[in-house]
């Protein structure tokens, strides 16, 4: 009878211990990397939104907008949308718990030229028939004569990289390895006297440019880079960037960005751009065209010749 008892608590003993020992599932738990501001994704695109949770057991997902539940997917693909930000909401549900994350998505139309593919063997075009490169319902203004092909102004397509010749033959270069966000194809501006090549919406109506992303090209930044006195502390090299209406009457800014900056009293905060970088100009408002200014410290100076040109990428409309 004593051994069927020491059985019997044997029994009792283990089955406690593998009670107390069984493991605690936890709640569930959302990752996704989100850029700041949120996702941008093109009109033209189809894009997937794809959390990444932890403990995923037995889950039921929802994706909601405004309160309003719009899929139960895991992965959430946008599409077909128009201009705008979007507030989204994803939850995940388990028999252990919750989880939820909000997400901001801005549905733009961007331009990258990466669709580009009429580039010539030496890697740039800026000889458009119609006087304007086209992407989508935007213009960007070019001007070339074929009996003076030195003269040409305006916009020009390139995926030309060179940080080393300063000659007018590297005029399409970018001082960078590549276009922004590691792109191939990028927009090079080169400006003429008394002209202006303007960036046009020929869809009729007026929008809002949340930002580009521009750089020095590599003329500009070689030859500010020898010719520029850093000891004076006067030089800089300055992009002013306004809104005009459809008749062409300057109606906002200018948004103003140096791409060279010498005045600065510390040597440390002396700098010319070398790096893509991105310009904000909501605060232009609904516009119809953009207009591109570059002007300098040496503008006067008859004895320092500085090629006037910057280059552009991701021009990006949010309204």
């Amino acid at each position: 009878m004593y051994k069927y008892l020491y059985w019997i608590l044997l029994s009792i003993i283990t089955l406690s211990a593998c009670q107390n020992n069984e493991k605690v599932i936890p709640a569930p738990e959302i990752f996704l990397q989100i850029p700041d501001g949120g996702f941008d994704f093109d009109t033209d695109s189809v894009e997937y939104i794809e959390p990444k949770i932890t403990y995923d057991i037995d889950s039921e997902y929802t994706w909601s907008e405004n309160d309003l539940a719009i899929d139960n997917e895991k992965i959430y693909t946008f599409e077909n949308r128009p201009l705008g930000t979007y507030l989204l909401k994803f939850t995940v549900f388990t028999p252990y718990g919750e989880d939820a994350m909000d997400i901001s998505v801005n549905s733009l139309d961007i331009n990258s030229f990466e669709e580009f593919d009429n580039l010539n063997d030496d890697g740039y075009f800026n000889q458009p028939e119609e006087g304007f490169h086209q992407f989508k319902y935007i213009h960007y203004s070019c001007d070339y004569d074929a009996a003076s092909p030195a003269d040409w102004g305006g916009f020009a397509l390139s995926d030309n990289t060179n940080k080393t010749d300063a000659s007018e033959k590297n005029e399409f270069s970018v001082y960078a390895s590549s276009g922004a966000d590691d792109s191939d194809i990028f927009m090079v501006y080169k400006q003429q006297a008394d002209k202006s090549f303007p960036v046009t919406f020929n869809d009729g109506n007026a929008h809002v440019v949340r930002s580009i992303e521009v750089n020095n090209a590599t003329r500009s930044y070689l030859t500010m880079q020898s010719g520029f006195n850093k000891k004076e502390g006067k030089d800089y090299y300055l992009l002013s960037i306004s809104g005009l209406d459809q008749n062409g009457a300057k109606i906002s800014g200018p948004v103003e960005f140096l791409l060279a900056d010498y005045r600065p009293e510390l040597t440390a905060d002396k700098y010319l751009v070398s790096e893509w970088e991105q310009v904000d100009l909501t605060s232009l408002g609904a516009i119809h065209q953009l207009v591109f200014e570059l002007s300098s410290s040496r503008d006067a100076d008859e004895t320092f010749d500085l090629p006037m040109y910057f280059c552009l990428d991701n021009l990006k409309i949010i309204e």
